[in-house]
């Protein structure tokens, strides 16, 4: 067998827990095709995953979902022209015939499971996947970029989209604004004409965050920001909400909605229960919904406003892989202003 290299965690632990190690390097089956990988980005998933946080995970395995690359061979039953095409890879592994897949929602799919969840990641030079998990990347992509069009960008556009089914003329509350997700969120809701009030509670984010394109910025140290929301929007509050944290911000912006808005839910940065206020969510006739994975479509749309500059990545720093543990430190830090991505060993 032909070894590659890889970041494994062998155990449950704290970021300094990652071992660069040399395995097998996978070759693709029928269907399959094996991508070399250019860049990984660091999802706060992939934290949650190595300090033992998500339940359904074990150690051992090449964590990743956010990674783009280079076809570099193909099994039976998929074009050989697709051999060196530059693509970005679909992080759900789904079985393609259930109700949900059969209806373009992956996403959905009850057999599925995420890239890298038990294995296989993108924290390696090369991983394995079904031909159909490959979306093609346009020539003006850069590959950098192209690691984030998944998650998070086509993520906030299935949250905001899809789920909340935002409009033109709607206000938006991002609560975790300088984050990975936050950002790429500001400049869709711009794209798509949408008023956005950013929230965050780190100042040093603030300029950053009015880059993105934040028409208000509040900074809440102290996690109490739905009055001066309320101000902002005329005591109107807004009609929908991007929840990045949760755990903190719940219930402030709750009371920062309007009647029959629409907070969707896409964090869980303490990965904790929370408490909300059913009277609230009565009296003001809200929606609280969840949002995951991005579809096929999302994906789509996302490698577009990328095209057309439209959203453009934020990337707090790019390390190589063998500096996987330093990554995972600066996203529990959450000081990072954007994404962290892995390239090159």
């Amino acid at each position: 067998m032909t070894l590659m290299n890889a970041v494994v965690f062998p155990a449950f632990g704290p970021p300094d827990v990652f071992r660069a190690v040399r395995v097998d390097r996978p070759e693709p089956g029928p269907g399959e095709a094996l991508v070399r990988i250019h860049a990984a980005g660091i999802c706060y998933h992939d934290v949650l995953s190595r300090a033992g946080r998500i339940p359904r995970d074990r150690p051992g395995q090449i964590l990743g979902h956010e990674i783009s690359g280079v076809v570099e061979a193909v099994g039976v039953d998929v074009p050989a022209g697709r051999v060196g095409e530059r693509v970005v890879i679909y992080q759900r592994l789904y079985c393609g015939r259930c109700a949900n897949c059969l209806a373009g929602r992956q996403d959905l799919c009850r057999n599925s499971r995420v890239l890298g969840e038990q294995g296989g990641g993108g924290y390696a030079e090369y991983c394995c996947v079904p031909e159909r998990n490959l979306i093609t990347v346009p020539d003006v992509v850069d590959l950098d970029s192209a690691a984030l069009a998944v998650c998070p960008v086509g993520t906030s556009i299935r949250a905001l989209v899809g789920v909340a089914e935002g409009k033109a003329g709607d206000t938006v509350l991002v609560t975790g604004a300088g984050g990975g997700l936050g950002l790429h969120q500001i400049q869709l809701a711009r794209a798509l004409h949408m008023r956005v009030i950013a929230v965050t509670s780190s100042p040093e984010k603030v300029e950053a965050i009015r880059a993105a394109g934040a028409h208000e910025v509040v900074v809440s140290t102290d996690g109490a920001f739905s009055a001066e929301v309320w101000r902002l929007t005329g005591k109107e509050g807004v009609n929908v909400v991007l929840e990045n944290v949760v755990s903190t911000t719940l219930g402030e912006s709750l009371r920062s909605c309007a009647a029959r808005a629409a907070v969707v839910i896409l964090g869980n940065v303490e990965a904790r229960p929370v408490s909300l206020d059913p009277g609230l969510v009565i009296g003001r006739r809200l929606r609280i919904c969840g949002s995951g994975n991005a579809t096929y479509g999302d994906v789509r749309l996302a490698l577009h406003l990328m095209a057309t500059g439209a959203v453009k990545p934020f990337i707090h720093a790019a390390l190589p892989f063998r500096d996987v543990g330093e990554g995972h430190r600066l996203m529990e830090s959450r000081k990072t202003i954007g994404r962290v991505l892995l390239k090159g060993w």
